[in-house]
């Protein structure tokens, strides 16, 4: 590869490296000791890392549409320190303008030409930052002097820290990533140290294979653990990172279930329960009305719109599904504004709203449940809208205001829930830019993988303790990431201080799988501790039973029964695997036993119409059909049933009116209903001893008689 880039640099850098390696090989085939042998091979292993990064820019930069190639090839001859320079200069010019209070003198016109002349080169910091590799001294110093220089706002910084963390993501550089990690430490903003952190945790995660061989590294990360929030912080992004396993679950869930349900609510339905003209509903009228509520809850729609509060209250990303749709404005172009944390002096605020300063840009500030990126969607959506529309939903918003600030003042007060917000937002911003941005593609996503920190070796001293990892495992169990909640209660088993449920819920995740095997012996090592758990017993059973292995399963539900002599459900279950096993005079035992239990309600009675069925009791099936399409709700199956009861008794007339209820119930699908009806073939024509013949004309009679 080297060769092919025809450049003297790369191929003299190439050549030190062999050297290096061929001496280190002399010594070692003459027996000759060397203390310092795996410290040099660990640094001819990062430079033959670099140097293969320095040769993948040089082949693909001239020629690669990525953006990370064009931006390399666009600001390679630009000095960072240059751009800082200007930049501290156009700033200063920006401050005096906004200083003077004077609109005689003060020209609204120039101060916008500044500001945006600064957002520029805010811009172009960033690019030359992310898409220069690898880090000089020069531009190491720079940065080093931008991060300390206290007259810099915040936003600048915090848009530097997320280009390291960006340019680290496309290409691995020591010198970036201690730059992350001596932010951590000296900066003072909670905000920016925050920044900081979590972009050195996902860049050592996604580089944990190559990361042992920078001892510097290590050392610089080592560091960190005087800093007092360190191990709170650690945990933080942790949980965060995981949560964000979810993101699309939720989206999923809104896309598919929540808003199609709310979508239902017509404008008539709203009118006829308001009793108004349309038009003239308020929305405030709407929630107060106790018909309304009575018919959300009867929809379903309460307790869809609770789950989406539990989600939210948890730290589910609930908004990204709303918000993707407003990323499609100009502002998002630049990828720099993905990054940009929300403040109300920017070029975009000037022009939406005019030069005097609207108090919704001051409102958003205030709302700590949306991120930087959705806020700036949420600013440039209410600038295009009309201006009722922007006073309505301005109304709404300052309604809120107070409770808006009793949060933010809660979180003041509560350290722990004022970085657990800085985090949960900076990471959202990071899934939006990775999962939405235009050319999303030519990124490495961190968010599609479990982002396992505790395999990182530097990592895992702080993050492996069992509480973290139980809230982790806790977190996947809960929203059905089997595989990973299954290693996450591994490693709380081999810290050895895990509850002896961890083995319960690793033999569910397994079930659920369908690992039975090996679930199997997992609820076995929890019935080591506890014999007389009846919800372990009867999982152990469902998995016997599952495997066709019904001896067992019979002998688990046995003891399940024991323990809980009154359960309906064992009994029930104990009955199937009797029917499954085709002992139908022990099954119909089981459910008649079952039917006089004071809970059953009806649930009975259809496994004993068709065991009845099944040993010939006719009589006895007819009475139970009866009493399911009399008493209960009877279904297409019941009435497919109660037919061949009747057909195996000779009523041939009788069982066609039935066959022809159970087909009207399924929409006059004989498709399948001919598939249901000749899969009870086995029973009525092999043991039963209807003629197959027969069986297939009272079918056709059926489908054909009108």
């Amino acid at each position: 590869m080297v060769d092919d880039t025809q450049r003297w640099d790369l191929s003299e850098e190439l050549n030190k490296i062999s050297t290096s390696y061929n001496y280190m090989l002399q010594y070692l085939s003459q027996g000759a000791l060397d203390p310092q042998r795996d410290n040099i091979l660990a640094q001819i292993i990062t430079d033959a890392y670099q140097l293969t990064d320095k040769t993948v820019i040089a082949l693909a930069g001239p020629q690669s549409t990525h953006i990370f190639y064009q931006r390399n090839q666009q600001y390679k001859n630009q000095q960072l320190k240059a751009m800082v320079d200007e930049y501290v200069v156009k700033r200063g010019t920006l401050q005096l303008m906004d200083g003077n209070n004077d609109e005689t003198i003060r020209n609204n016109d120039d101060e916008t030409y500044i500001l945006r002349q600064c957002e520029n080169l805010e811009s172009d910091i960033f690019n030359k930052i992310w898409s220069s590799f690898p880090a000089t001294t020069a531009d190491v110093e720079t940065i080093t002097a931008l991060l300390a220089n206290e007259e810099l706002p915040a936003h600048l910084k915090s848009l530097v820290l997320s280009a390291l963390t960006l340019g680290l993501s496309k290409f691995f550089d020591a010198q970036k990533l201690k730059l992350l990690l001596n932010s951590y430490v000296t900066l003072c903003d909670s905000e920016l140290k925050l920044r900081a952190l979590i972009g050195a945790v996902i860049i050592i995660f996604l580089y944990r294979n190559r990361i042992a061989f920078y001892n510097d590294v290590v050392d610089a990360f080592k560091q960190l653990e005087d800093e007092p929030d360190f191990l709170s912080d650690m945990r933080l992004i942790y949980t965060r990172l995981i949560h964000s396993r979810n993101t699309e679950n939720i989206s999923q869930k809104l896309h598919d279930i929540i808003t199609p349900e709310i979508n239902k609510m017509s404008s008539d339905l709203l009118n006829k329960i308001k009793g108004k003209s349309p038009g003239s509903l308020e929305i405030s009228e709407i929630e107060e009305n106790p018909q309304w509520q009575e018919w959300l809850d009867k929809s379903g729609i309460t307790n869809k719109l609770e789950e989406l509060n539990e989600l939210q209250l948890q730290g589910g990303d609930v908004f990204i599904s709303t918000f993707s749709k407003l990323k499609s404005f100009p502002f998002f172009n630049t990828l720099s504004n993905w990054f940009l944390p929300y403040h109300d002096k920017t070029s975009i605020t000037k022009s939406a709203f005019g030069d005097k300063k609207h108090p919704l840009t001051s409102l958003f500030s205030v709302m700590p449940i949306l991120c930087d990126s959705d806020k700036y969607s949420m600013l440039l959506y209410m600038a295009s809208a009309p201006e009722s529309q922007r006073n309505m939903l301005f109304q709404q918003f300052e309604a809120q205001r107070e409770q808006l600030q009793e949060l933010q003042s809660e979180e003041a007060q509560s350290v722990i829930k004022m970085r657990d917000n800085i985090v949960n937002r900076y990471i959202q911003d990071l899934y939006r830019f990775f999962k939405l941005f235009s050319r999303r593609r030519e990124f490495m996503s961190i968010f599609d993988t479990d982002i396992k920190l505790s395999d990182v070796e530097c990592l895992k001293p702080y993050i492996n303790d069992t509480s973290t990892l139980s809230v982790i495992a806790e977190f996947y169990f809960k929203n059905g990431f089997y595989e990973d909640a299954i290693k996450y209660y591994r490693d709380m088993i081999s810290n050895r201080d895990a509850d002896p449920h961890v083995y319960q819920k690793i033999a569910f995740a397994q079930q659920s799988l369908g690992k039975l095997r090996d679930a199997l012996k997992n609820y076995s090592r929890y019935e080591l501790v506890n014999n007389a758990d009846t919800w372990n017993t009867k999982q152990m059973a469902q998995c016997y039973r599952s495997m066709h292995n019904y001896d067992m399963a019979i002998e688990y539900y046995n003891k399940a029964l024991e323990l809980s002599p009154q359960s309906v459900n064992l009994c029930l279950n104990l009955g199937h695997c009797y029917l499954d096993k085709g002992e139908y005079d022990n099954a119909l035992q089981q459910y008649y036993k079952a039917d006089f239990m004071p809970k059953a309600k009806h649930r009975a009675w259809r496994p004993i119409a068709w065991c009845s069925l099944l040993t010939g009791k006719h009589e006895q099936a007819v009475n139970y059909y009866e009493k399911i399409i009399n008493d209960d709700t009877p279904s297409s199956q019941d009435y497919l049933n109660y037919g061949h009861v009747l057909q195996s008794m000779g009523r041939i007339a009788d069982a066609l009116t039935q066959y022809r209820k159970s087909l009207g119930l399924d929409g006059n699908d004989q498709e399948a209903f001919s598939r249901l009806y000749f899969d009870d073939a086995k029973y009525l024509v092999n043991k039963l001893g209807i003629p197959s013949s027969d069986y297939a004309l009272v079918l056709d009679a059926v489908l054909q008689t009108k």
